[in-house]
């Protein structure tokens, strides 16, 4: 198994489900009679969605502790099940690789991402950068068994035509080969990526005017699964959202729905999100908080430096609720064609929070403010470069040490929901 997995009794409910399972829903799909035995009538497959936020820590959601809204992603969470010991790769094309083919990553070929392997490592066993074509996908299975298959957003796991979604399983795709890229327009992370690698079915793709990710990679896939209706096929729905990757960017009205919040700091805030998992049933009471190294200290920050950091997490909340309503949205439509009580909903983040802080060295300063507007009153909007770093990583891991690129609890441990209403 490649992914670990242990559920959480959530209050209100009898009994404790315990299972060790993959993400692979294939396996609830199993409904062939044995052999010689008279074929039952058949039922009706249910539909897959998985939604897969990025850098999204352990109390990232609301029915997990977070304090910012996420009602929608909450709702499956209560109409499912909450897996609170749910463990991935503390990286992102990691995790995906492992989630598309219920196999280690390294023996899909990524031990490590491709913008952070070593030199010495590229080319060894486990280490392609890319999901090597040794392994099959869930698209592939699924695809055979009789589904339609489609994907939107971020998939980096290899930009050749031979390793696109489509060429991996997928009937349609609209999907950027990177890790990340700009929320309101067709732009790369300047100084990282040459352009926004997005593409439709194998083909360079150009973004809408009014583009933002999370609203357009759930529209995209609404007319997918509109357009494929006809030929009355269960689908496969992979919806993979930039938020909350870096940069950290919003709607103005998010951001400002959140302008009283994040004042006293990410210590407070961290103890804040460890004393509602508890109540939440998350993690047992009295789990100890353990001070990071790398946490800055919060009192110690001057008045200008406490407003950019304020800023930036009202930028991370606005854009998980962003995020959310677009969840809430695509529920809507469901319901409204009738499939939503018969489809499986699949809730996780790709690895904890980033903690990286990409203005810790003079010589970034000095190019992100050559390319785009880094005042304080412009963070998380067009235009704008940020990230939550350290201090606030800590708070959305929390009550867990650790974050992103580290073999830490709050590197690998996120939320995981899985509600089938039906």
């Amino acid at each position: 198994m490649a992914v670990r997995v242990r559920t959480t009794k959530v209050p209100g409910r009898k009994g404790r489900f315990r299972r060790t399972a993959i993400i692979a829903c294939a396996a609830l799909l199993a409904t062939a009679p044995a052999q010689g035995q008279p074929k039952p009538a058949a039922p009706r497959q249910p539909h897959i969605v998985i939604l897969l936020a990025d850098d999204w820590g352990f109390s990232d959601v609301g029915s997990f502790g977070a304090e910012f809204a996420t009602p929608n992603i909450d709702a499956l969470a209560f109409a499912g099940t909450r897996f609170s010991n749910f463990h991935v790769a503390g990286s992102c094309s990691p995790t995906r690789a492992m989630l598309q083919t219920g196999v280690m990553n390294h023996r899909n070929g990524l031990g490590n991402m491709p913008e952070t392997i070593p030199d010495e490592h590229r080319g060894k066993p486990g280490y392609d950068t890319v999901m090597n074509h040794r392994v099959v996908t869930i698209a592939q299975l699924l695809k055979a068994a009789g589904y339609r298959t489609y994907l939107t957003g971020k998939w980096h796991l290899g930009s050749d035509p031979t390793r696109l979604p489509e060429a991996r399983g997928y009937d349609r795709a609209f999907s950027l080969a990177d890790a990340g890229a700009d929320n309101f327009e067709q732009r790369p992370i300047e100084g990282m990526y040459d352009t926004a690698a997005w593409t439709e079915n194998g083909k360079p793709a150009t973004l809408p005017k009014d583009f933002y990710s999370s609203t357009f990679v759930v529209q995209r896939m609404i007319d997918y699964i509109e357009e494929g209706r006809a030929n009355g096929k269960p689908f496969l729905a992979s919806i993979n959202f930039l938020a909350n990757h870096i940069p950290v960017q919003a709607p103005d009205s998010d951001i400002a729905r959140y302008a009283a919040l994040y004042k006293d700091g990410w210590t407070a805030l961290r103890a804040a999100r460890a004393k509602r998992a508890a109540a939440l049933g998350i993690v047992p009471a009295g789990v100890p908080i353990v001070t990071m190294p790398t946490t800055p200290d919060w009192t110690k920050l001057d008045a200008d430096e406490r407003a950019a950091a304020v800023r930036v997490m009202q930028a991370y909340a606005g854009m998980a609720t962003a995020m959310d309503r677009e969840v809430g949205r695509l529920v809507a439509h469901l319901k409204s064609t009738g499939d939503y009580g018969n489809t499986i909903f699949v809730f996780l983040s790709d690895n904890g929070a980033e903690p990286t802080n990409p203005f810790h060295s003079l010589r970034n300063r000095l190019f992100l403010g050559m390319q785009y507007d880094l005042s304080t009153a412009n963070i998380g909007r067009r235009g704008s470069f940020s990230a939550i770093g350290a201090g606030w990583a800590s708070a959305a891991a929390s009550p867990l040490s650790g974050y992103k690129f580290s073999a830490t609890e709050g590197g690998l441990r996120v939320p995981l929901i899985i509600a089938w209403p039906g």
